[in-house]
């Protein structure tokens, strides 16, 4: 997801307020790729998102977590953020993503995050788009409180596989493919974060990032943020990129 990869982290509860959503959002609703995946971009989601910034902090609770791919570190919200996601949301992610079933949606994890991470620190996996998880029943909203100087959401195209999403019949393949490949390419030499397309991938759609945005989309999708180091990495919520990563499970039982 913004775009962190799914590991559950040990991480300290921010105090953030209730969440209000905003009922007047600007929802559109699109699908890209080859595979036809749906993607939501809402504007204006929270009433007050600079309550959200300023609950945050300063980002000295913010933790790394070194099991997990995200470049910088993050720190949990309240439960009552992704929980009113949830409620609010669910007829649209059923009607969106194809779960015309769904009786409920849970929060996996949600958790501010601000990517400080230089280029010359990145692994190679950070060099490259990730999906979340194979399952499908699983989705990713990225929430921007940042302006679009510090880069949006990029999704893409294996090359060699055509795959747009990775699936749980997909991915052994798919991983064996991608290890020869990086190091063919020998990535490590270069690190840098992931933009545009490459040899390896092709950008096939980009969002923008948007004070106040947020996109929702299949946590099995191949994807990659598209942080800017050249707007200094900053670890302050207030200057740098900071975003709320959530990720939502659908249910077909209450």
């Amino acid at each position: 997801m913004d775009d962190f990869i799914l590991n559950e982290p040990v991480l300290n509860e921010s105090g953030l307020n209730d969440l209000a959503l905003n009922e007047h959002a600007s929802i559109t609703k699109l699908s890209f790729g080859r595979e036809n995946t749906p993607l939501l971009i809402i504007d204006d989601f929270a009433k007050n998102h600079h309550e959200l910034i300023d609950d945050a902090g300063d980002g000295s609770l913010f933790v790394a977590d070194a099991k997990n791919f995200y470049p910088g570190k993050r720190k949990l919200t309240k439960a009552s953020y992704a929980k009113q996601i949830c409620s609010h949301y669910l007829s649209l992610f059923a009607s969106t993503f194809g779960f015309e079933q769904a009786q409920s949606a849970n929060s996996v994890i949600s958790a501010f995050a601000i990517s400080d991470q230089k280029p010359e620190q990145l692994r190679p996996m950070q060099m490259l788009p990730h999906f979340d998880t194979t399952e499908s029943n699983q989705l990713a909203v990225v929430h921007y409180l940042c302006d679009a100087e510090h880069g949006g959401t990029s999704f893409y195209r294996h090359r060699t596989s055509n795959f747009e999403v990775i699936t749980a019949e997909r991915l052994v393949d798919y991983g064996r493919q991608l290890k020869k490949e990086a190091m063919a390419n020998q990535i490590h030499l270069n690190p840098s974060y992931m933009k545009g397309s490459n040899n390896m991938f092709e950008q096939i759609y980009s969002v923008e990032a948007k004070m106040n945005r947020a996109i929702i989309y299949p946590s099995n999708v191949l994807h990659s943020g598209n942080i800017n180091p050249a707007m200094g990495l900053s670890l302050n919520p207030q200057k740098g990129r900071l975003t709320i990563g959530s990720f939502i499970e659908i249910n077909n039982t209450i």
